[in-house]
Order: structure tokens, then sequence, then C-alpha cells
């Protein structure tokens, strides 16, 4: 569901709409009367917020003008005016709802759900691809009858498909929807979102969820499929581990003179990382090591993010500028991973601990493609929740070591890990 608020204050327009989104809408704000206007006329959406009291056109004029052009679009009036004349006035205006300042979040919520039953018919509101059922209303997703469990973008991205099924949709029309960006249309953002989140579990975990999401999206023309028989394979979480090991070793095996090559680039590397982030490395904000696969540059939440965000910190960016600058010279291939702690989280806009992994992850990847130019190619991404912890969960200390986004640059002839196996290869 797509919601447009209009609201000139900022940190109230900023309540609602993070609350709003992790109920898994998609929500724009305006913050004057002419831009908000504009956009209830020019684009669609399912409800609109408006306040009265907004610079340049007032709500009750771009509700009159409106109910002209749109007079079925649901509009739910949030203003500090109370008098009964107000409420009046709003509701023979046009207005389906007034909801006086200041206001219960969960009532709004209430409020907003209750519009939508009535303004949606059943054919509307509940969207069906073959066997695949989108419930806008309540938010439930169904695959022949078993439930699947998505995160606030992976719904927004298949309600989106779903709503355009048969229409050509680029990546532009999907990022400026769903992730509210106007990004450049080279970008593979969609893609790399598509590949990893919308399998969103760990590896030991793959199976018939994740191959039901897979083929949702492949359904829905949002990828090619390259084995079109998917949906009679049941693959098993062994067989896909089998696979990923076997891909492991497979790309493990180089040749020596090759292997030198790529371990003297990444000591460089290193050792370049070591210089610039010295400060940050002593505070334990970051910290380095080795692994198989490659240099693992990993930052802490505490140095990076505040609890529960997953918007870096204005003040961490210039030590995310500084490793930029030094992976941006190389060619090698990045995979950026989120990882939390085994605590639990539920916040008003992230309501598990692979969304929040996901999302920072994200959120990194995004950074590296627009601020610092990072070619998409070299990028992937993953959110591995609590299951890859490297340190103790029992301690606070551990926890907090576990409580990172690791930049995991890859040895050249080391293949980026897919989050999802194909069940014609895990059956090889």
């Amino acid at each position: 569901m797509h919601i447009l608020i209009a609201e000139d204050d900022q940190t109230l327009a900023k309540f609602v709409r993070e609350g709003l989104e992790g109920e898994n809408y998609t929500v724009d704000v305006y913050t004057d009367g002419e831009q908000a206007r504009a956009a209830a006329m020019e684009s669609e959406y399912d409800l609109v917020i408006l306040d009265l009291n907004l610079p340049k056109l007032d709500g009750v004029t771009i509700l009159r003008q409106m109910r002209i052009k749109k007079p079925s679009l649901p509009v739910l009036v949030l203003t500090q005016r109370t008098r009964v004349e107000d409420r009046v006035q709003c509701l023979d205006t046009g207005a389906d709802d007034y909801l006086p300042k200041p206001f219960s979040f969960s009532e709004l919520s209430a409020r907003i759900r209750a519009l939508l039953r009535r303004s949606h018919l059943p054919s509307e509101s509940v969207l069906t691809v073959s066997d695949l059922k989108l419930d806008r209303t309540q938010r439930i997703v169904e695959r022949a009858g078993r439930r699947i469990d998505l995160t606030t973008k992976e719904f927004a991205l298949l309600e989106y498909l779903m709503r355009n099924a048969g229409r050509k949709v680029t990546r532009s029309m999907i990022i400026e929807h769903v992730w509210n960006l106007t990004f450049d249309t080279t970008t593979n953002v969609v893609d790399v979102y598509i590949n990893y989140a919308s399998a969103q579990v760990d590896q030991r975990k793959i199976g018939r969820l994740a191959v039901a999401i897979q083929e949702a999206f492949r359904d829905l023309g949002a990828f090619p499929s390259s084995n079109p028989h998917i949906g009679n394979v049941e693959p098993s979480p062994l067989e896909a581990l089998q696979a990923i090991e076997k891909l492991k070793r497979e790309s493990s095996t180089v040749e020596g003179q090759d292997q030198i090559s790529n371990n003297e680039d990444l000591a460089a590397i290193e050792d370049e990382l070591k210089q610039a982030l010295a400060g940050e490395i002593a505070m334990n904000a970051v910290s380095l090591r080795r692994e198989v696969e490659g240099l693992v540059i990993s930052l802490r939440e505490f140095g990076f993010f505040d609890s529960g965000s997953t918007v870096i910190r204005p003040a961490a960016l210039p030590a995310l500028d500084r490793i930029a600058s030094i992976l941006a010279l190389r060619s090698c291939r990045l995979r950026i991973e989120g990882h939390t702690d085994n605590v639990p989280i539920h916040t008003i806009s992230i309501v598990s601990n692979w969304e929040l992994s996901t999302a920072r992850a994200t959120e990194v990847v995004r950074l590296l493609m627009v601020r610092y130019g990072v070619s998409p190619e070299r990028l992937s991404a993953a959110g591995y929740a609590q299951y890859h912890p490297i340190s103790s969960n029992e301690t606070s200390q551990g926890r907090a070591q576990n409580r990172r986004v690791d930049i995991v640059v890859l040895s050249e002839r080391v293949v980026s890990m897919p989050s999802f196996i194909e069940p014609s290869a895990a059956v090889q």
C-alpha cells in the first residue's frame, strides 16, 4: 500500500513515516501544500494523510481539488484543529476520517486499516498471480496456501511487481517506488536486493521457503529463470549446503602464482587500511582480519550505527570515506555482510534480527555505489542475523562484537557466494 503524508512538522512526519514503514507501507512525505497536491494528483496512492495547516496551499483547498479528480481516494485529516466546525467542514469537503493531534499511533494505524478495508474491493486488496496471494490490507503473503514472511522492503517490492504484472517495469521505477530514491539507471541495487534479500535465510536454513520466494519473483519477471521447473524440485537444506561447500572448494583451487599475487594485493590493502583507520582500530570500532575468502573489514555497531538503526551515523562517514577511497582504486569484488547478536529485536521500523542485518548491509551497498561510485558489478550482500558470531553471545562485550557489518574484500579467484542456490545445483 502506498501512502502520501502531507505534514509540515518534519519531526512528526518522520515519526509517522517510520511507524507506517514498520507496518510494510510505502510512504512519501511532502512538507508543503503545492508539492502534496501535485503528488496526489499525478501519482497513484492508496491513502492520503493530510494536515490542514500547510505552507503555500492549505489542506482544505487540497482536499477540495483532490475530490474533483480523485473522488474515491481515501483521505484522513490529521490536524491540531479540534473545533466541531473544522471537522464538519473537512468531512463535508470530502475527508473520510478526521483525527486531531495529539494522537496515538496505534489509533492512527487502526483508522488507516479501516479506511483501506472500506475503500478497496476484494479484487484490489488481495493481489493474485498464479498460486501466489498477497493481502495488501492484512499484510499477508501466501504461496499455495503456505505463509511466507517477508521484510518491509521485500513486501513492498513484491506488491509493486504484482500490481504491475504483465507490464514493463524498469529498475528506476522500482527504486523510486519501493526505496523512494532516485538512482542512476545503471545501478543494480534492485538485482542485488532481489537476489539476496528474497531468500533471507542462513545457508543452514535454505529450503522450500527460499524456493517459494525466489519463484514468486521469477514468475513476475524480476529476473530470468535458469530452471523453468523449479517448482517441481524440493531441495533439502543438506543438499544446498553440500553444493555451497563444493563451490567454495572449487573456487579456492587456483594456480600457485595467482594465489601469491592475490595475497600480496590483499596484504597491501590491509596495510593501507591499518594506517588509514588507526584511530578507529585503537577504539575497537573497526577490526581487520584475514580469512580464507579474503580480508574482512569489520565495522562494529557502536562505532557506526545507533542501536536498532539502519542508517550510518554522520560522525562515522569519514571512516567509511577512508575505507572507500582505498577500495575504490582496486578491482576486487566486495561482499557486504550484516550481523547481529542473539538478542531478538523489534522496533517501530525493524521487526527482526534478519531485517536489521539485511537493512544495514543494504545501506552500506547503497553508500558504496551512490556516495563513492563503486561499480555495482563488484558488490554482493547478505544479512545473516545472529548466525555467524565472532565472539560469545554470553557476555555484553561479546554481543557488542557480534553486532557489526563486515566488508569482505574477496580474493580475485574466490567466488562471491550467492544467498540462494538453485535446486539444479543442489542436486548435482
